[in-house]
């Protein structure tokens, strides 16, 4: 069964990631910012934790290239993509 904090950090980086079209990447850099700070909420949760741990150290290295943003959005976007089907299959 899925978890409905994890589904909604889930469509948080999605998110962020369909903002980057508009003009500045503000938006998407607040969205990653929230799920950092949703993912404060679940300190029991390892995959989240070590999500938070790389969100935390690299927003602001990859932030002022939108391409290099982009790119790291799509690469924590896999790995949320590929968690949430471990988890539901029950492997969790």
């Amino acid at each position: 069964m899925s978890d409905p904090l994890f589904d909604h950090t889930l469509y948080l980086v999605a998110s962020a990631r369909d903002c980057l079209d508009e003009p500045l990447i503000y938006a998407p850099l607040r969205l990653i910012e929230g799920v950092s700070r949703l993912i404060e909420a679940l300190p029991r949760d390892e995959f989240l934790q070590e999500q938070k741990q790389t969100i935390d150290r690299e927003k602001w290295q990859v932030m002022g290239d939108r391409d290099r943003f982009a790119a790291w959005l799509d690469e924590l976007l896999r790995q949320f993509a590929a968690e949430s089907k471990r988890r539901n299959l029950g492997e969790a």
